[in-house]
Formats: C-alpha cells, structure tokens, sequence
C-alpha cells in the first residue's frame, strides 16, 4: 500500500526552502532514511520529526505565526510551570510536525520535547542528555533537488530505531543497511549514547509520584 512520503518530502523541502528557517532545522527520525538514500518510502509517516537550536526557536515561531498554522506551543501548557521551551507542534498540510528544541555544551546535548495525550497517551515534558557525544558524527547534509537538507546522520538514526521493537523501525532500519552506513562511526556513536539520560515531568500527579 502506497504511503504519505510524497506529501511528507515535499513539506520537508518547503520548509527548508523558508528564508527565515534555512540552515536551522534538522530533520531526524523515520523520514532521514528515505531523504538521504533517495528510496520512496511506501510506508504512511504520521509526522515528522525536526530538531532546532533553542536559539532558532523564535524564527521557527515566527514562521508558523506567518502561515497562520495550527500549533500546540509546549511554552502554553498548564503543567509547564517553568515556562522552559519544550517545543511546539505544527499541524502542516495534515501531517504533524514537531519543532523540538536542543542546546550544546561542549560535548553535551540536551534535547527536549513533549508528549500530549491525544498522540502520546500521556501528557509529559522530556528531556534527552547526550554526554561525551562527537556531534560530527551526528549530523549530516544531504540534497533533495537542489536543496541543502540538514538530517541526522544514518548511524545516529539506526541507533535511536533499534532501541524500538516497532515494524516501521525495522523498515527503515533495513533501508539504511541496504543503502549502506559508516560502520566505525555507528559503533562509536553507540559506545557514546549507552549513558544517554532521559527525564520525564508527568501532568498527571500520580504519575509524578510513581516516577519521581
């Protein structure tokens, strides 16, 4: 059965085709797989995963002010009692895209994002650290008709899939093998996320105390 890539690239190249988010988003998840080794997916993406410098957060803000677009700004949650950024959720063309933000120290990466019921089951904030990372084999750049995508690298998306039992992961982890990855980057990159940390901050407040 033919899935949704088509309509999913063509939001992808839109986006990196705006002035205002050129060169600050990366595109990370079920979708790298496809972009970089240029296969058609046949499968249905449910949204697409991006990643943005905190710093970019605004022009990102900025845009889907512009467009006038649907969004669920993790900054308005009630259970955000900090106000950190956790990211926000674009409804694009039908397909949900979510903008989650991530700073860099050194050799460190804090990612964050959240999860709301309705997709997620559970409303929570989360927080990813990455420690002792060599970021340059994380990232990559690869062209889509003539246009500079910014991805995560195939090691780095081949990692975070095998951690899932998901059938969908398990395609697109077949079509990275097919199309071919650095070994010696991939196995360091896993030596280096073993200790990767996550937090959660439920809504719920039982879950709060269950986790905490």
């Amino acid at each position: 059965m033919a899935g949704n890539y088509y309509k999913v690239k063509n939001i992808i190249l839109k986006l990196n085709q705006e002035e205002l988010l050129r060169h600050k988003i990366t595109i990370v998840g079920g979708t790298v797989p496809y972009l970089v080794s240029k296969k058609e997916s046949n499968r249905e993406h449910s949204d697409i995963d991006i990643i943005v410098r905190q710093e970019n957060m605004a022009f990102v803000r900025e845009h889907l002010k512009r467009e006038n677009l649907s969004t669920i700004d993790s900054l308005e949650l009630s259970y955000n009692k900090q106000h950190i950024d956790y990211g926000i959720d674009a409804a694009i063309d039908g397909i949900t895209v979510n903008f989650a933000p991530y700073e860099v120290d050194g050799d460190t990466m804090v990612q964050r994002n959240f999860l709301i019921k309705q997709s997620g089951g559970i409303d929570a904030l989360a927080t990813v650290s990455m420690k002792s990372v060599d970021m340059d084999n994380m990232f990559m750049i690869t062209s889509i008709d003539g246009t500079a995508i910014h991805t995560y690298s195939l090691e780095m998306v081949k990692i975070m899939k095998e951690k899932s039992k998901k059938k969908k992961d398990a395609v697109d982890i077949k079509v990275i093998d097919d199309f071919g990855y650095d070994e010696k980057n991939y196995a360091a990159l896993k030596e280096q996320l073993k200790d990767m940390k996550f937090k959660m901050e439920f809504k719920n407040r039982l879950l709060r105390c269950i986790f905490h």
